[in-house]
């Protein structure tokens, strides 16, 4: 006869390779850190060419993964100047980043601070005031595509 499975056993392995992997990702980002991967200089300052060449959108995203934390407008304006991007008014941040998360949705905004999607797996996007706006291309109807209904004599 066999014996009963110990499931408190089988969670506490689970728990004790999940640590383990836990901190092997740690591992892993401090060496793609000292390596150059992610760019951080000395005590985790950004260097000042970080985000050269790069969109707003892209340079955020750079910047939280670097942060690893949720950044309001203004710290994410601060860091992608120090990081070589010209300084962009407070407006067109929030209104690029805005536009990142409707249509993207890898950047979203959760209480006036920025964060990568990733790190919230469970976040529920608001529900948008236009009902439209969740349906898929081919179910609008003809006027929200831009297609004049046919005049019928």
């Amino acid at each position: 006869m066999s014996e009963p499975i110990n499931y408190e056993a089988v969670l506490a392995d689970i728990d004790a390779r999940i640590a383990k992997l836990q901190g092997t990702r740690e591992g892993i980002v401090d060496l793609m850190a000292l390596t150059g991967t992610i760019p951080t200089g000395p005590a985790g300052k950004i260097p000042h060419d970080a985000f050269l060449g790069m969109s707003i959108p892209d340079a955020t995203k750079k910047y939280l993964t670097i942060a690893r934390q949720k950044k309001d407008t203004q710290a994410i304006i601060d860091a992608l100047e120090l990081g070589g991007l010209t300084r962009s008014v407070y407006a067109t941040v929030y209104a690029v980043l805005r536009r990142r998360e409707k249509q993207v949705g890898d950047i979203i905004n959760i209480k006036g601070d920025w964060a990568l999607a990733e790190w919230h797996p469970n976040y529920k996007k608001k529900s948008t005031a236009d009902p439209l706006d969740e349906l898929e291309e081919s179910e609008k109807p003809e006027e929200e595509m831009g297609v004049e209904k046919s005049k019928s004599a």
